[in-house]
């Protein structure tokens, strides 16, 4: 079995935070299970975070866990964009406020055109993608979202 860890559980032990045990368990049960892998945007996600100096330091990390960094098949990314363009068709034209939800259109000073919000792909699309396509299940406390655009993925702890 190839389990995927998502950002939020490895940061959970990094903190120790209100997850860090349910992570750690999750960990020690996946690795009983098999291999245990996190897609090349965790790696990135979690350099961004500021708690490694350097990529030996972060690499040490992973050694630790037992954790071994893997890139995204062309499939899991190809079901990552997928996903994500569900998201975006469901997310409303224009601009919203976030505080009372009044749509707003806003044009351009020198051209006159609409503007929107820029459309990234969120990592979690591409994590999710990866667990999919490239895994048997996932670790991860964003099950919420999983459950809503990957149903068919196994997210632990549950």
């Amino acid at each position: 079995m190839i389990t995927s860890v998502d950002t939020n559980a490895l940061l959970a032990l990094l903190y120790e935070d209100g997850y860090a045990d349910a992570s750690e368990d999750a960990l020690r049960s996946a690795y009983q299970d098999g291999k245990v892998v996190i897609p090349s945007i965790v790696y990135a996600e979690l350099a961004a975070d500021g708690h490694f100096e350097t990529t030996s330091n972060l690499d040490q990390f992973l050694e630790d866990f037992s954790i071994q960094l893997e890139d995204p098949s062309p499939a899991a990314l190809f079901r990552a964009g997928e996903q994500f363009q569900q998201y975006a068709d469901r997310r409303p034209d224009g601009l919203q406020c976030p505080s009372c939800g009044t749509k707003q259109t806003v044009r351009c000073e020198e051209c006159g055109g609409e503007l929107a919000p820029r459309q990234h792909i969120a990592a979690d699309f591409v994590i999710g993608g990866h667990a999919v396509a490239d895994a048997d299940a996932l670790i991860s406390f964003d099950d919420a979202f999983y459950d809503t655009y990957f149903p068919s993925l196994t997210v632990f702890p549950e």
